[in-house]
């Protein structure tokens, strides 16, 4: 007979399994804590919590003579992607762009085995260079979701560990940047959309900071990971921002802080307390959008104009602008005071 106290601990371990506490744990202190993003690869795949993301979809085909294949790629978007951000649009803002590289081979060569041709985990991020370098200016809120056809003179195509086991998918992740995908179809067809969102979606999950899985659609555990994720770094990073402007009015004596200044600060403090009470009343939407806000309002006190100006004309520098010009002035006032003191003692000497 099993206690209802042990029944108890048993359901409250389920919970705690079901909604990945440890896992989120992980992501969230690794924003202060430098050890924990350096030792866990699921916090180093995932991008830095941003309140808003580009998705730039690129395929990628390295000789259009011969690689005939029609990508169709707004079709895909708008079947496949547009559906998943829908589930998550209340977490960031979402845009994405398409478009299509051509001429870029592969910068390593796929090497022969029997039956097939591999190339190993080992030269994966070799083959990003070149088409990270045609991607043009990028940020660190721009995740990239790369379709590469692979030449039909190197398929079938595989991906092998050091160890000489094969992937079962031709698709790798580059953490904080992106997913591809090396596709292999016949000339005068269409790119397969299923088979290849079925592989870009589940590694934009992993970028966004869930743990991998093969499904390419939200469970009630992610929405409930990635909302809670979102909401307490931006918690974090909203304290964080304003613990930096105070250190930074406290550095520069005389510091004038204007009252739109004041009144960002304002506002992101009374998130930051709206969302503490949400999360008590376990109200996480209510929560995630006074984050947003609050870290919204913290950043832009911080970056704000009037404040990057006097950073880069601390004191000594306005002396060395102010000198020269008071100088000229100066100086014969100076002289003159002087002479003024030599006469006014001159003449006291004569009294005497």
């Amino acid at each position: 007979k099993v206690s209802p106290e042990k029944e108890i601990s048993d359901i409250g371990d389920d919970v705690i399994k079901y909604l990945d506490i440890q896992y989120l744990h992980s992501h969230v202190h690794a924003v202060s804590d430098p050890n924990i993003h350096a030792k866990n690869q699921d916090v180093k795949n995932a991008m830095a919590v941003a309140t808003s993301y580009n998705i730039l979809v690129t395929v990628v085909n390295p000789d259009p003579s011969s690689i005939v294949v029609n990508a169709n790629i707004k079709e895909g978007t708008e079947r496949y992607l547009e559906p998943f951000l829908e589930e998550i649009k209340d977490v960031a803002s979402f845009t994405y762009q398409t478009q299509i590289l051509r001429y870029i081979p592969l910068a390593v060569r796929p090497l022969k085995s029997t039956d097939y041709y591999y190339i190993s985990e080992d030269n994966l991020p070799h083959l990003i260079n070149p088409i990270e370098s045609e991607l043009g200016a990028s940020t660190t809120n721009d995740i990239n979701l790369v379709i590469y056809l692979v030449d039909r003179k190197y398929t079938p195509l595989r991906i092998r560990s050091p160890s000489g086991q094969l992937r079962s998918s031709t698709s790798f992740l580059s953490p904080q940047w992106g997913t591809v995908v090396l596709h292999q179809s016949q000339n005068g067809t269409d790119l397969d959309h299923g088979t290849t969102f079925g592989l870009l979606l589940p590694q934009l999950k992993q970028l966004l900071g869930l743990r991998a899985s093969s499904s390419k659609s939200f469970t009630p555990r992610d929405g409930f990971l990635v909302r809670s994720r979102t909401t307490l770094v931006h918690l974090l990073r909203s304290v964080e921002t304003l613990s930096s402007l105070i250190r930074l009015v406290d550095s520069i004596p005389n510091m004038v802080i204007g009252d739109h200044i004041k009144d960002q600060v304002d506002s992101a403090i009374t998130d930051i307390n709206a969302a503490h009470g949400a999360l008590l009343n376990s109200d996480l939407d209510t929560a995630l959008r006074h984050a947003m806000r609050a870290r919204d309002a913290a950043e832009k006190s911080f970056s704000d104009p009037s404040i990057l100006a006097l950073l880069y004309f601390p004191d000594d520098q306005k002396f060395a602008i102010y000198i020269p010009l008071f100088l000229p002035v100066g100086l014969p006032l100076v002289v003159a005071f002087l002479e003024l003191i030599k006469e006014h003692r001159r003449a006291k000497a004569k009294i005497e």
